[in-house]
């Protein structure tokens, strides 16, 4: 199934490619209006060949469908360069709208950008060691039924911590609901009432969050990439089989709740009246609304990220200024917030521009490279940690902290704050590893602590 999921991957990016250079050369708007179209198709193609080189080597090194392939297809490929190649200066200009500042084209910049890195990423792939294949021959996870009793009481904690803090605080959930799905994974679907009332906690966040589609990926997509990295391990041909109607299904949901969830939104907080049956029942509703939704998850960051780096080119590059708000408070010390810069440009009250753009606002190019740099090293890293650990904690961080870079243009701050909301959702589960004590409950409320018997006693080996 691993074979098939790459193999998924490199016809996306085959026919996205051929899309954008058709649409490119087809648009009499854009031939006309704008320069070199045809190498910029060029281009375009030999970024497609160096992608198909990385990821060839990517399976044959890593060989786990994980984050960091996942975050090279989507923040360096089609973020940092097929995006960017789409959105030329006259299809930019005709986006414009009141209150809105379009930005000149810039895929020069994102061109340069893209070759760094994967010069870079194709340097570590051809040094760093093979996985070995028996990872595909042992149990997905480390797992114990007294881990349950320990996440379910943690996610008890954490789930009034949750309420108390707002909407936002409601992603403190998903390492405890992740850790659920693991269980359900690793044990081949069998259930206990842990299960189900670490589901049922899972679920009552997504329903006070149903209107906040940033949150609800928050939840959704890293069971998905948990999904990814299971079968990824679990290989089998029979499995294959199910990859691409797998994939088929996820887009045509996503989509729809993207739609749907917008229609919403427009008729309870903007006073529209749209009949959402009516909606989703006709072709070109359904149609303009997919293109809106693709737009938001990757196109968008050409436009955000574009007026940043037109803005500092104009006003100068910020040291890395940006990068510590979260200290600024606390020493008293100037910082700058790219997003409400960004939002000004768009008339907007928040807009994270995107990795690239930020990277460019500190330090230029060398800092877009960077700022790309470290979070797929973390992933690799987290990577690495899994293989060797293979338990909960170690697949929670591997996928959980990396949803917002992922999807929303988070910065590489969010995977900390990823990292140690996962830590904090699994203490009384490290606790508990760590001081070698077991919980065994008794029907549904109480419970004993015994002590582990540890496999190498001390007094054992002395005798």
């Amino acid at each position: 199934m691993t074979k098939k999921m790459y193999q998924v991957s490199r016809i996306l990016a085959i026919g996205m490619v051929i899309f954008v250079c058709i649409n490119l050369l087809t648009d009499q708007r854009v031939m006309i209006l704008d320069e070199n179209i045809i190498q910029r198709c060029f281009m375009q193609i030999l970024v497609l060949i160096s992608f198909l080189a990385i990821s060839i080597l990517y399976e044959k090194k890593r060989k786990v469908f994980s984050t960091g392939y996942i975050f090279l297809l989507i923040n360096v490929f089609i973020n940092g360069t097929l995006c960017p190649c789409y959105f030329t200066g006259s299809r930019l200009d005709s986006n414009t709208r009141d209150g809105v500042v379009q930005p000149p084209d810039f895929y020069d910049i994102y061109l340069i950008v893209y070759f760094l890195i994967i010069l870079i990423v194709g340097v570590y792939l051809l040094a760093v060691k093979h996985t070995t294949t028996e990872i595909k021959k042992e149990d997905f996870i480390h797992y114990k039924h007294s881990d349950d009793i320990a996440m379910f009481l943690m996610g008890i904690v954490v789930f009034f911590f949750n309420f108390k803090l707002g909407t936002t605080g409601l992603v403190l959930y998903v390492p405890v609901l992740c850790y659920f799905v693991i269980r359900f994974f690793c044990t081949g679907g069998k259930i206990n009432i842990y299960t189900i009332m670490g589901a049922i906690g899972g679920l009552l966040c997504l329903y006070e969050i149903r209107y906040n589609r940033y949150l609800i990926v928050a939840y959704i997509m890293p069971i998905i990439m948990i999904f990814c990295v299971y079968v990824a391990i679990n290989d089998s041909k029979k499995r294959g089989k199910k990859v691409v109607p797998l994939v088929i299904a996820g887009v045509i949901v996503i989509l729809a709740y993207g739609m749907v969830s917008e229609l919403v939104k427009l008729n309870l907080y903007w006073g529209q009246d749209y009949n959402i049956l009516d909606e989703i029942t006709d072709f070109q509703s359904i149609i303009d609304a997919c293109g809106r939704q693709i737009y938001r998850l990757f196109g968008i960051w050409t436009e955000l990220g574009g007026n940043i780096i037109q803005h500092v080119k104009l006003n100068g590059y910020y040291y890395g200024l940006s990068y510590v708000k979260s200290l600024a408070d606390v020493f008293g010390f100037e910082y700058v917030n790219l997003p409400l810069i960004s939002a000004e440009y768009i008339s907007a009250a928040y807009a994270q521009p995107g990795l690239i753009a930020e990277g460019y606002a500190n330090f230029g190019l060398l800092g877009a490279v960077i700022n790309m740099l470290i979070p797929f090293a973390l992933a690799e890293g987290a990577l690495s940690w899994f293989l060797k650990k293979r338990d909960p904690l170690a697949l929670c961080i591997l996928t959980v902290p990396f949803t917002k870079v992922l999807l929303d243009g988070g910065t590489f701050n969010y995977v900390f704050f990823g990292i140690a909301t996962c830590i904090f959702a699994f203490a009384l589960y490290l606790v508990l590893h760590w001081f070698g004590i077991e919980l065994k409950g008794y029907g549904n409320v109480r419970f004993r602590i015994i002590r582990k018997k540890r496999i190498e006693d001390e007094n054992e080996t002395t005798d």
